[in-house]
């Protein structure tokens, strides 16, 4: 017997030894049963990608349009503990593919999912959710009009002593990039912003960095719209908000039928309220107009009008419920004087080719006129100075007898005469008959 059989016939008889061999044998035992013959068991993975393969679609010249987030699923997968454990088996060894298949028409196309693992030994047992839904459409692009808007309420955001005016979205235009009918429903783009409160209450102007929203139903087809000159690093969307100091401008009124002097030294003009406030906006505005006075309406002495403004020209105020305007206009140094008007002619405007015209301005109760103006002018003043003048443009033709028709306008024909006007409206009976 030599040495190396003297040492193992010590070791077999060594109680030790023999413990420690039948521990190791027995793990080595258990762990072959348990990944040999032990029961299948389950596992659901979260959060596998979707491969989507749209290539027959894009041979038919459709794009695919979806959301990231919905190309996501879980699986649930069954197999043997030791095959199907996060060590064995992550996420990146289960492959889900959907294949669109042929294309030809725009609209949402559901698609079904299959999924297989790159780890033998794995069932796949469930897709969640087993299918996908993807938007195929022509690509397309188009300019919109972008509009600012502010999720705070702009009454509130000024200092005492300021104005805010209208957001301004840093282009006004916005070139949009998507499905060819989903381009088709959108109206406006929009840049939304917000500002912070603790900014508040405002005295600078303010830009903000915005997002950018499409007015398009449904809203989920927004995810597929892209602006294709704005909203990225180098040109990124925002909104500038105009703060200045608030400042009245005086209130005024826009005069018609002025003779020609007043063209330079218009007559005095008294309203109430003298000024106003106006919110700012694109546009600089140093007076605020209240109304159109013609000077056919203004007598010699004190005239008086109410004036309410529209809504467009409120909205202009700081104070829109200041709608109502009074005005005064002071005539007082004027006189009047009444001319016979029964040897004038008739000037006809937008005759009609083929037939003449005759008026009758006595039948009509046109004998005489009203001129107001200074009593130096209207001493220079004569009847043939006065042109009478008929648009017959609204008379039927084709009707026998006299019509009554509104004068457009008697003017003075002087060119001594420049502060003078006649006051009123007058009507005529005009006779239209065929050459």
């Amino acid at each position: 017997m030599n040495r190396d059989s003297s040492r193992l016939n010590r070791l077999m008889h060594n109680n030790k030894f023999l413990l420690i061999a039948a521990f190791f044998l027995s793990i080595a035992f258990w762990a072959s049963i348990k990944v040999n013959y032990s029961d299948n068991s389950t596992r659901t993975i979260n959060d596998v990608k979707v491969t989507l393969d749209v290539t027959q679609a894009e041979e038919n010249d459709f794009t695919a349009f979806f959301d990231e987030q919905e190309l996501y699923v879980d699986i649930v997968i069954s197999g043997k503990s030791f095959d199907i454990n996060s060590y064995a088996l992550t996420r990146d060894d289960i492959i889900v593919e959907a294949t669109a298949g042929y294309v030809d028409a725009a609209g949402d196309k559901t698609i079904n999912l299959t999924a297989r693992s790159n780890v033998s030994g794995v069932e796949i047992l469930r897709i969640s959710p087993s299918t996908v839904t993807v938007f195929f459409d022509r690509l397309a692009s188009e300019e919109f009009n972008v509009e600012a808007r502010l999720t705070n309420d702009i009454s509130t955001l000024a200092a005492e002593g300021y104005v805010v005016g209208k957001p301004i979205a840093s282009v006004p235009t916005a070139r949009v990039k998507g499905p060819a009918t989903v381009l088709d429903r959108l109206t406006k783009v929009y840049f939304m912003a917000s500002v912070d409160e603790s900014k508040l209450p405002l005295t600078t102007r303010q830009v903000l960095p915005a997002e950018i929203q499409y007015d398009v139903t449904p809203q989920r087809n927004a995810a597929f719209l892209t602006c294709e000159n704005v909203g990225t690093a180098a040109n990124p969307a925002t909104i500038d908000i105009p703060v200045t100091k608030e400042e009245a401008v005086p209130t005024v009124v826009k005069f018609i039928n002025q003779p020609s002097a007043f063209e330079t030294n218009p007559p005095d003009v008294r309203i109430s309220p003298e000024k106003v406030v106006i919110n700012n906006t694109e546009e600089t505005y140093t007076s605020f107009n209240v109304g159109t006075v013609d000077f056919k309406k203004l007598k010699n002495g004190v005239n008086t009008f109410e004036f309410t403004v529209d809504e467009k020209s409120a909205a202009l105020l700081q104070d829109p419920t200041q709608t109502e305007f009074s005005v005064r206009i002071d005539l007082s140094e004027f006189s009047k004087r009444t001319l016979d008007l029964s040897g004038n002619s008739v000037e006809f405007l937008s005759r009609a080719e083929g037939f003449d015209y005759l008026a009758s301005l006595k039948s009509s109760g046109l004998e005489t006129v009203t001129v107001i103006g200074s009593q130096e002018s209207l001493a220079l003043l004569k009847p043939e100075d006065l042109r009478i003048e008929i648009n017959v443009s609204s008379l039927d033709t084709a009707k026998s007898g006299y019509q009554r028709v509104e004068i457009s306008n008697i003017s003075i024909l002087s060119d001594q005469i420049t502060d003078c006007w006649v006051y009123g409206t007058y009507q005529a009976r005009v006779r239209v008959s065929a050459k």
